[in-house]
């Protein structure tokens, strides 16, 4: 009796083990419940900003939109969401409502988004994209004899990368003399500082009446923080006026994510043939 005993229960030892080995497989192979599909054709763009006599005139912010309509849950979905990452509360809809999210940044940087899709019975599934958004500035001053000076912000909108390059390319005319005289030559200062006063480019130039001077100067990896751009005038000019013309553009690391367009049809026919 005592051999059939451990015979049974050597038998149901393997039984055992095997169930176990089934499950531990079936655990393993158990497919997402969320299916988390999006679709956006960029992740980055340019914020453009004008200004005139120092006052801004226009601001053009970044609009990305993310397509989640073909995502999919083994359980109705329930809602789905993104965090802009730079410090703003997750923008969420309805999942009945609307499959499509517009994200807008007014401020340059280098985010880091996470798009997540969350059914009725709290299963979430979550992707992770990197958002590059720089920032081009146009300024202008006219008929002046002691322009102002710029503020150029280079601290990005989070705590992420600052930026890679500050590029300027500025104009300064001098002002034709219209009383038909020949005017005088002015001499110019360019000079770009950073937010601890420190200089950080400098340019002289003799600019002949009713001519133009330009400087094209970029600064790789700026400080981060508020850089100030002043146009000297040389202090021996009596009478003359400049117009003045910034263009300023901060600039990133070329590090987003790949953008996903929706497939068009075209395309599927494609890579069906490709396939065949």
């Amino acid at each position: 009796m005592s051999g059939g005993w451990k015979a049974i229960g050597f038998s149901l030892l393997v039984l055992l083990t095997s169930l176990s080995g089934c499950l531990d497989s079936d655990e393993e192979g158990e497919a997402k419940v969320i299916n988390l599909v999006v679709y956006y054709d960029s992740t980055s763009g340019t914020i453009q900003q004008s200004f005139i006599g120092g006052s801004q005139i226009s601001l053009t912010g970044v609009t990305l939109n993310f397509d989640f309509a073909r995502t999919t849950s083994d359980f109705d979905l329930a809602t789905f969401s993104i965090e802009p990452g730079d410090g703003r509360s997750p923008i969420t809809v309805n999942a009945d409502e609307s499959a499509n999210i517009d994200v807008e940044y007014e401020l340059h940087g280098l985010f880091s988004i996470v798009l997540t899709a969350t059914d009725v019975e709290e299963n979430s599934e979550n992707m992770t994209l990197m958002i590059r958004i720089e920032q081009h500035i146009e300024w202008s001053e006219q008929n002046s004899a002691e322009p102002d000076v710029m503020q150029i912000n280079t601290e990005p909108d989070n705590d992420g990368s600052a930026p890679k390059v500050l590029q300027i390319k500025s104009t300064v005319e001098n002002i034709e003399n219209i009383g038909g005289i020949g005017g005088s030559p002015i001499t110019i200062t360019w000079e770009l500082t950073d937010s601890n006063a420190e200089s950080k480019g400098m340019k002289t130039e003799q600019i002949a009446d009713g001519q133009d001077a330009i400087w094209d100067f970029s600064l790789n990896f700026p400080e981060r923080g508020v850089h100030e751009l002043s146009v000297q005038l040389d202090q021996s000019t009596d009478q003359e006026r400049v117009n003045v013309n910034h263009v300023i553009d901060i600039l990133y690391e070329q590090a987003e994510s790949a953008v996903n367009p929706f497939p068009t049809e075209s395309g599927n026919e494609d890579s069906q043939s490709k396939s065949e």
